[in-house]
């Protein structure tokens, strides 16, 4: 399966991120359930302060984060949060339009330093919280994101993400191996820690424990907006140990 482009990442991040806006200026005070103790306008908040922060490294020579004392912090008037994601959105797609995919470009994990980085990386943020948003107005919102990209977030996450966030989590094993299959579209994953080391490779097998089911659901579930050890999205097989302990490394 091929990679999404720049347009599509770029597609995804500007429709998440105006959604994002839409419901916080309809619902600002809306309790998003997914974050305890956030409401849409610090969502937003979020979200345009995490754009702003890429638009910073793709701007800065330097490798590294801009200075964060120099970026403009979300408002703290929760009327005015919709209008923070909108010009920071703006920002950020003006500058990836101009920005060839590949080009270098500095990153925080040990992954090829182009801005490809980038482009992903914000468009899978900017969809789990999109999400997030769309739980604080309805219990049961639908995920939105396209299984394609539902695919590629999946392997961000395994391949990139939980790669840093083990070590910092210290985790050393998932007492077995884990396999991730969608069910609406070509992905599977075989997944392991030894020693603290994630270990992940595509394609079918057989695991101590195993996750079925549609991949922006299987996208939204390792993030822990679902629960893949109880959810009727999913089905299981295996280790309910294993299971639980790939579930208990979710969350963003």
């Amino acid at each position: 399966m091929s990679s999404p482009t720049a347009d599509d990442y770029r597609k995804s991040i500007t429709t998440d991120a105006e959604r994002i806006a839409t419901l916080a200026d309809a619902h600002p005070g809306a309790s998003v359930p997914s974050c305890p103790g956030w409401d849409i306008a610090r969502l937003a908040g979020h979200v345009g302060r995490v754009h702003r922060m890429t638009i910073g490294v793709l701007t800065n020579e330097a490798d590294g984060f801009a200075d964060p004392l120099t970026m403009e912090k979300p408002p703290t008037d929760p009327i005015l949060a919709a209008a923070f994601v909108r010009d920071g959105v703006a920002t950020l797609d003006a500058l990836l339009a101009t920005r060839a995919i590949d080009s270098p470009c500095w990153n925080f994990l040990q992954e090829p330093s182009v801005a490809r980085f980038w482009f992903r990386r914000q468009c899978h943020e900017t969809a789990v919280h999109r999400y997030d948003a769309e739980l604080a107005i309805d219990a049961a919102a639908t995920p939105t994101t396209s299984a394609h990209l539902a695919v590629d977030g999946i392997d961000e996450y395994f391949v990139m993400v939980r790669r840093r966030l083990l070590e910092a989590r210290g985790v050393s094993t998932l007492g077995g191996t884990l396999h991730v299959h969608a069910t609406d579209i070509d992905g599977e994953w075989m997944v392991d820690v030894t020693d603290g080391v994630l270990n992940v490779s595509h394609g079918h097998g057989k695991g101590d424990a195993a996750v079925r089911g549609q991949a922006a659901d299987l996208f939204l579930g390792l993030w822990g907006r679902f629960d893949l050890r109880t959810d009727e999205r999913f089905e299981r097989f295996g280790s309910p140990e294993v299971l639980a302990a790939a579930a208990a490394l979710g969350g963003t």
